[in-house]
């Protein structure tokens, strides 16, 4: 069977005295396409996520505040996903007794302080980790009234010496087995802009597109499972993409925040339909999505809506 294989014929027939070696270094090729098909779709058989940073609270002891952090357990394997401004996560994370040192990995959404502003703070807590983040998540990031909205680090060498890696994620990239970043998502729907405007100088002169804002999606058997930091990049473009990436595998959970605070009437109804669309199984948005966008997915999808303060325990396979 081997020795009738296209592309070890080839090989045999212009080297007849080497086969052997032929044969080693096709069965290693064949090993890596192995491997790397086995990586891609890979699936998380029991997957635990704590909403362990919010704008609101919602156990006793803990506190809240204006950012988002998650704290994720996979088939034994923990990533922390974003960390907040700093100001609550080593207090909520005592209060929910997580292991903070079992974190293997940190990812960010963005470079905005309420995703970044606690990354020095998670690193004190896990130890050197690898960090996974867009290069921009670096760069200089300001709001409509010209105030400095960055991280509190402006350039990967203020960072790098806490971490024992750091990984760029332009382009979509595997955390842990069926954990994934996105990278740049595609901003395919003219009516999904950033929630800004933002820029990138304080004199508001240039647009700040937020090129480093992504998300990461976990797979499982039951369908992929969202984590959106502000989702700058439009809810329905991150959703489209995600699927892109995962074969059109169906969206079985959405958790975080969409920046809908300031969204049109046409943007909200435009993105109610797409989700419908979807068929979405659990709907959990928070953080940025604003009070009107909250209710109206409430309303819409009363079923399959769940609150996430701080505190807040996702699990799945859903029960």
């Amino acid at each position: 069977m081997l020795r009738s294989h296209p592309r070890l014929k080839a090989t045999v027939k212009r080297h007849p005295l080497g086969f052997k070696l032929t044969l080693i270094i096709n069965f290693q090729w064949l090993i890596a396409l192995l491997w790397e098909n086995l990586w891609r779709t890979l699936m998380i058989k029991q997957l635990k996520i704590t909403q362990l940073c919010e704008n609101t609270a919602g156990g006793r002891g803990l506190l809240g505040e204006h950012g988002i952090a998650y704290f994720i357990e996979a088939d034994g394997v923990t990533v922390l996903f974003d960390t907040g401004q700093g100001l609550t996560l080593e207090h909520n994370a005592s209060k929910l007794s997580l292991p903070m040192h079992r974190v293997s990995a940190i990812a960010l959404s963005h470079g905005h302080y309420d995703h970044a502003g606690g990354l020095k703070t998670a690193l004190a807590l896990t130890g050197k980790v690898p960090l996974y983040c867009h290069p921009d998540a670096f760069a200089p990031h300001f709001n409509r009234q010209g105030k400095n909205i960055g991280a509190p680090f402006t350039t990967p060498e203020a960072i790098t010496s806490l971490t024992s890696a750091l990984i760029p994620t332009q382009q979509p990239t595997q955390i842990r087995p069926g954990i994934w970043a996105t990278g740049e998502i595609p901003r395919i729907h003219d009516i999904e802009d950033t929630g800004g405007p933002f820029y990138v100088d304080a004199q508001r002169q240039q647009n700040d597109p937020i090129r480093d804002d992504q998300a990461v999606f976990l797979r499982t058997p039951q369908g992929t499972v969202v984590l959106l930091g502000c989702g700058h990049s439009g809810v329905i473009n991150t959703l489209e993409y995600i699927q892109q990436l995962t074969d059109g595998a169906p969206i079985q959970a959405v958790i975080g925040g969409t920046h809908l605070l300031r969204a049109s009437e046409a943007r909200l109804a435009f993105t109610l339909d797409a989700l419908k669309a979807m068929d979405i199984r659990y709907l959990a948005p928070n953080h940025c999505t604003g009070l009107t966008a909250v209710c109206l997915f409430q309303r819409h999808f009363p079923a399959l809506f769940h609150e996430s303060p701080a505190g807040s325990l996702h699990r799945f396979p859903l029960g």
